[in-house]
């Protein structure tokens, strides 16, 4: 069996009878030091949110085999070239690993409808900007906050957000404040600065400048052209 998961998440096993294996993990600064520095745009296959044992015949599973014995075999040396090396034999695993199970997977293609961490950033996000509106949150969250609400390494999280959607956690973010400015803006009666600490903005220079660049029209401009 070949089975492997992702940054950020706990797995559980249970062992019945153990005849023979390796649990191979690896610390994200090293993949992009000895691996590839954008490791997950490389192997896509990393992100699939589930992914299923696999159970290969002999001759395929022995080939992994193999595999994980240089890799145990190199990381018990004390070679100067030690990391290289192991760096070099992960990127043949992996690439053995896409050729053999994964060689035309597309992470837009994986339901991303139905993609847990993004289903989550957007109810996240929506709950987030109802807490703003109701004066129960004064800031506005940025990436890092969606991050450690599923528990997840950030960029393995901005990467799957950005892969499965088409867009990244920043845009995401900017559409909707945008999106909620404007509403606030064309049926509010509040001062542009009142709307600015609404949304989380420290002040209305600032709004101002965001807003602007996302719409090509200061806030106040924006309300003008609504009324004529």
């Amino acid at each position: 069996m070949i089975y492997f998961t992702n940054p950020g998440h706990v797995k559980g096993f249970e062992i019945d009878e153990l005849l023979h294996g390796y649990m191979i993990t690896f610390s994200e600064s090293f993949l992009k030091q000895y691996v590839h520095e954008k490791i997950l745009d490389e192997f896509p296959f990393l992100i699939a949110e589930v992914v299923p044992p696999n159970y290969p015949n002999l001759e395929i599973f022995q080939i992994f085999d193999g595999l994980g014995g240089q890799l145990l075999q190199e990381y018990q040396l004390n070679s100067a070239y030690k990391f290289k090396v192991i760096g070099s034999l992960t990127v043949v695993l992996l690439l053995k690993i896409k050729e053999r199970f994964w060689k035309t997977y597309n992470p837009l293609t994986e339901a991303p409808t139905h993609s847990a961490i993004v289903l989550t950033f957007k109810r996240n996000l929506e709950a987030h900007f109802r807490d703003l509106l109701a004066g129960r949150c004064d800031r506005l969250f940025q990436v890092q906050d969606y991050t450690q609400a599923q528990h997840l390494h950030p960029s393995y999280f901005s990467t799957v957000i950005k892969r499965k959607t088409g867009k990244s956690v920043n845009s995401w973010i900017a559409e909707k404040t945008i999106a909620e400015a404007k509403a606030l803006l064309a049926r509010s009666p509040e001062s542009v600065q009142e709307i600015a600490f609404r949304l989380g903005f420290k002040d209305a220079a600032h709004f101002s400048r965001f807003f602007k660049t996302h719409t090509k029209l200061s806030p106040f401009s924006f309300r003008q052209s609504l009324q004529s």
